[in-house]
């Protein structure tokens, strides 16, 4: 798609409203898991199949590793096969957005493994644009650097977001405050961005804002407060 998801009238809904189905990734990356991939391929199919008890749930799994999925997971899990290289796609994955038609298309934001920790990523970097493809949906590209936890919408008009990921500038150490959130209005259809300062101590996320809030319901965020409030850790920031 050559405009953005604002100007073609499509709009981010909650993540609290009704879904027709669930996106994971199958564990891949062995450096990560070691000796405990094993284990982790029967968690996550434990969770999945949690899942697929309320909705469909696809798998996206390395090539050849379908039957694995298949056997592990049971019949309520689609298994597809696209390379990718880690198993988070809640971060890697493509956001779903829809006009008021209800038609629905995918917008991939550029993915750096949160900035440049993990290599390879290149198959992670092109995973929304290869399930856009695969659920054979318009598909917008972002100029800019977003994880999938790096932010959260209330569906009417309002996105939460850090300055301790977003503006770190092992993100996007091109653009400034205002030009990020530009796109962030661009590409999520948002009139609203509240940011925060930043998100958990230490996490290797440099401060997803998933981990502190959420939006579970029109006008209410949940939050995750600690006992003593604490300042924000030093971070390299984008010019602002």
């Amino acid at each position: 798609m050559t405009t953005t998801p604002s100007a073609a009238g499509f709009t981010m809904p909650a993540e609290h409203e009704p879904h027709s189905g669930c996106l994971m990734a199958w564990p891949s990356r062995a450096e990560l898991w070691g000796e405990r991939l094993e284990a982790a391929t029967h968690e996550y199919a434990a969770v999945a199949r949690t899942i697929a008890a309320f909705e469909p749930v696809t798998m996206v799994c390395n090539p050849g590793l379908a039957a694995d999925v298949r056997n592990l997971c049971g019949a309520g899990v689609t298994p597809v096969e696209i390379p990718i290289n880690d198993s988070w796609i809640r971060d890697s994955g493509p956001a779903f957005v829809r006009n008021p038609t209800g038609k629905v298309a995918a917008v991939g934001f550029g993915f750096n493994a949160w900035g440049n920790r993990w290599h390879p990523h290149d198959d992670d970097a092109r995973l929304a644009e290869r399930l856009a493809a695969y659920f054979s949906v318009p598909f917008f590209r972002a100029p800019f650097v977003l994880e999938g936890g790096s932010f959260f919408v209330d569906g009417e008009g309002t996105l939460l977001v850090t300055e301790e990921c977003v503006l770190n500038k092992n993100r996007n150490p091109a653009l400034a405050k205002d030009a990020i959130e530009r796109h962030l209005k661009d590409y999520l259809a948002v009139d609203v961005v509240v940011w925060l300062p930043c998100g958990v101590y230490g996490d290797e996320t440099d401060g997803h804002v998933d981990n502190v809030a959420a939006c579970v319901a029109p006008g209410v965020v949940v939050a995750q407060v600690e006992d003593a409030i604490r300042q924000c850790r030093s971070v390299p920031r984008s010019p602002v």
